[in-house]
């Protein structure tokens, strides 16, 4: 794609792109490791794709909503995850995408029963995931690496020691890693 007109995304992202005064375009399927100055819309660079995918995706509703969401984005601290969410709800609100974090310092039972509610997205630390999901707070059996797993500041979360928490959800069960 050479710019965003070319590009796969629902008319009402497009908008969004243009009123965020987004110029350039780099939507790609696959593995990116992203080096750029905050500011620079790398958050952007894996939000937009990744809404783009679950708009086409069956709305959360009962039968579904038990299964998780559709993406998980984790982020090292709850400041990053805060960021995340922020420019993630930018977007998805036009494509009907309900959005919700999940990081430490918070009552997990509250986060908790907002997971249960059905949501697409979840943005959460490493720590309060695995936290979630050893309570059976959260599940992720819709959510694999085919559709969508980010780790934003993947080497930051190693050097804080989240090593152990992010290869425990790297090793899904293979049936979240098979699922279309």
């Amino acid at each position: 794609m050479r710019n965003w007109a070319e590009s796969k995304l629902t008319p009402e992202l497009f908008k969004v792109v243009e009123r965020a005064g987004y110029k350039t375009i780099g939507l790609y399927v696959r593995d990116v490791i992203g080096i750029a100055e905050t500011g620079s819309g790398k958050t952007a660079a894996f939000v937009l794709p990744k809404l783009t995918y679950i708009s086409k995706l069956p709305p959360m509703s009962e039968e579904n909503e038990a299964e998780g969401p559709y993406a998980v984005v984790m982020a090292p601290t709850g400041e990053l995850a805060q960021q995340i969410e922020d420019e993630t709800v930018k977007f998805a609100p036009y494509l009907g995408i309900k959005v919700v974090s999940i990081v430490g310092g918070q009552s997990i039972e509250e986060q908790g029963f907002k997971i249960r509610q059905g949501s697409e997205v979840v943005i959460a630390t490493p720590g309060r995931l695995i936290d979630c999901w050893e309570r059976r707070y959260a599940v992720i059996n819709q959510c694999n690496f085919v559709i969508y797993v980010v780790l934003d500041e993947a080497d930051r979360m190693i050097d804080m020691g989240f090593e152990p928490q992010v290869g425990v959800l790297v090793a899904m069960p293979s049936n979240n890693l098979n699922r279309k």
